[in-house]
């Protein structure tokens, strides 16, 4: 019998949350919990292992709002400091099971990792602080962490690259994208089981996909379920769940959980 993988959206918000600071809610009714995100990352489990995609700074809130207290593996998108700044809450979870935590991404991410958080990864002489983290770089295309087989997709993110992935052949996370370098990647996911898609505004941004641009994907993927993700307060989640839940289409939101 095949495993089954447990999703856990820790945050969905982009890299202000909703609401922004001075209580901002743009188009977002106040009144919908789903509305009230944080910055992005999202947790899979399978067969009592997890995978923690990027570290949000919000991640000790998404830690204790979602009850978690141990986590096996990160992996990393990319170095903005939406998807790494909480990467020293990390701390916790090692010191409580006191173990390393193994990281991955491209070399680049690690570097900014290793020079920007360095007591992470090697003995703070001045404090003492033990290192946390054992850092591995993704080289290819297709590895293997903790039972999970994983591809490792480079698309574009505005003046940089980020990383999307591909989990068992059944999930797919593509969120800071502004297009693929792959021609042929829709083909590639086409009626896959889950996919999150970055869905930031409606109008043009240049690091990221319009809104009209995601929908256009998502008719192509035509995925069993796909969720809109690292979005504003520009869209508001009634709003979106109304207009695309037919073609199952979703906009996510904080502490959403499915099991696939």
């Amino acid at each position: 019998m095949t495993e089954k993988t447990e999703i856990n959206v820790l945050g969905c918000g982009s890299s202000f949350g909703v609401p922004l600071s001075h209580d901002i809610w743009g188009n977002c009714d106040k009144s919908n919990p789903k509305n009230q995100r944080t910055r992005p990352s999202i947790l899979l489990k399978k067969a009592g292992k997890s995978i923690l995609i990027d570290t949000s700074p919000d991640l000790r809130k998404q830690l204790i709002d979602n009850k978690i207290d141990n986590i096996d593996s990160v992996i990393y998108t990319h170095s903005h400091a939406d998807h790494i700044h909480g990467i020293n809450d990390l701390r916790a979870i090692s010191l409580i099971n006191k173990k390393k935590i193994p990281i991955y991404s491209d070399e680049i991410t690690l570097n900014i990792l290793k020079n920007s958080f360095s007591y992470l990864f090697t003995k703070d002489v001045k404090h003492g602080y033990e290192p946390i983290l054992n850092s591995n770089k993704i080289e290819t295309k297709f590895f293997e962490i903790n039972g999970f087989k994983v591809e490792a997709i480079k698309q574009n993110h505005g003046n940089i690259d980020s990383l999307g992935f591909i989990f068992d052949e059944k999930i797919a996370y593509n969120l800071d994208v502004k297009f693929f370098y792959d021609k042929n990647y829709f083909d590639r996911i086409k009626g896959i089981e889950c996919w999150f898609v970055g869905c930031l505004r409606y109008d043009e941004h240049p690091s990221h996909a319009s809104y009209q641009e995601v929908i256009d994907w998502t008719q192509l993927v035509n995925a069993n379920q796909t969720f809109l993700s690292h979005m504003t307060a520009h869209i508001d989640y009634e709003t979106e769940y109304k207009k695309l839940s037919n073609n199952r289409v979703y906009p996510a939101y904080d502490g959403l959980k499915i099991t696939i």
